[in-house]
């Protein structure tokens, strides 16, 4: 099902990162980091909607909080992705990226992740679909659409550069 055609996923993406862009002071302290894997993709396209709003390109990179995740006998796992840092993070306004906020233990373990490169000025969380289901009391700051599912139910975002269509879909288990 459908909760965001292409066209609505644009202007939420333009959304999102004048929401982003109002939140600082300083544009060129903006350190996007995308958590992989769909969270990484999110960050390079709202690290371009944010470069044509401010004029300067914002930093962008990921962090993998694979080894820091306090659930990985229950999830799947998967290859880790290598943490890419663009520049120091000290002072830096860093916004972490994801595509979906679930139970909040993928952002803990990034939040932990975090502390072994460096302290930034603030840290922010940005997640494109905010479906419910929190097991730790984290909350996006920047949110683009909140979507209440049931725990069989998952949410697949869709980017042109990966997947040749655009959109948020709601996925029914067995479909």
């Amino acid at each position: 099902m459908e909760i965001l055609s292409a066209q609505e996923l644009g202007r939420t993406l333009n959304r999102l990162a004048s929401q982003v862009l109002e939140s600082v002071d300083d544009s060129r302290s903006l350190l996007l980091l995308g958590i992989p894997t769909r969270g990484v993709a999110l960050a390079e396209v709202l690290a371009a909607k944010l470069q044509a709003l401010c004029g300067h390109p914002v930093d962008q990179g990921s962090l993998d909080p694979t080894f820091h995740r306090d659930d990985l006998q229950r999830v799947a796992t998967r290859l880790a992705a290598p943490t890419q840092l663009p520049a120091a993070l000290e002072g830096r306004e860093l916004v972490l990226v994801d595509d979906v906020i679930f139970t909040g233990r993928t952002v803990r373990a990034a939040l932990e992740a975090l502390q072994a490169w460096g302290r930034p000025r603030r840290v922010r969380l940005l997640a494109m679909v905010d479906r419910g289901h929190r097991e730790l009391p984290i909350q996006p700051d920047f949110c683009g659409r909140v979507v209440p599912t049931s725990r069989q139910e998952t949410i697949a975002l869709c980017l042109q550069a990966i997947d040749g269509e655009e959109g948020v879909f709601l996925l029914k288990p067995g479909a």
